[in-house]
């Protein structure tokens, strides 16, 4: 191994130990909770240092964001692999993105925060890793149309905008509002995503 492959290496080595000291990081504080100083202190080296790996707070951010965004396409592809109707392919989507938010609620986090907040700007990296799944579900949806599962007149762009952005929403409704609601009103999030399917759903099915 030449001396600058092995650098190289070791430079995308220490790359992982910056970019897994942010994951723990934003475990325990939040997304908000981030800052380069608990990185350098996470990681044992200068804050300096860091800028030899990465640009920004924001670089660290987006690479985690994708990472979240590939691994939500992964679940994905595997659904539109399967043999159910295109129709209920649409439904498992909407069940996987929920169980996405319980077993990873930070890549939920990373992945909704681009959606909520606009003061958060997507790198063109960020745009392609989102783009991805948006074809995907377009595809899907353009399939059971051309199988007669869904109404002609669906737009599937639209309706694919309409069914990511109200599934982030009832994802944070379930988020903030899910203990109470469970306690107040003795509804579980289970309830909730069926209903919210069949909501989505009864509109378009044919």
């Amino acid at each position: 191994m030449s001396t600058q492959e092995r650098k190289k290496i070791e430079k995308e080595n220490r790359r992982n130990v910056i970019l897994a000291a942010a994951e723990s990081i934003m475990v325990k504080n939040g997304l908000h909770g981030l800052n380069l100083d608990l990185i350098a202190q996470e990681t044992n080296l200068a804050k300096g240092t860091l800028y030899l790996y990465f640009k920004s707070k924001e670089e660290i951010l987006s690479i985690l964001t994708i990472k979240a965004r590939e691994l939500l396409l992964e679940e994905f592809k595997k659904i539109a692999v399967n043999n159910q109707l295109d129709i209920e392919k649409l439904k498992s989507i909407v069940k996987i993105n929920y169980n996405f938010y319980k077993k990873h609620p930070l890549y939920y986090d990373l992945v909704s925060l681009y959606e909520a907040n606009h003061q958060v700007t997507e790198t063109e990296e960020m745009y392609e890793s989102s783009l991805a799944i948006n074809d995907l579900v377009i595809n899907i949806i353009q399939k059971a149309k051309e199988a007669d599962q869904v109404q002609e007149n669906i737009n599937v762009a639209i309706f694919t905008l309409c069914l990511w952005g109200s599934t982030v929403g009832i994802l944070q409704l379930m988020k903030v509002r899910g203990p109470i609601m469970k306690e107040k009103m003795n509804i579980s999030e289970e309830e909730i995503l069926d209903t919210f399917i069949q909501m989505m759903f009864q509109g378009i099915q044919k």
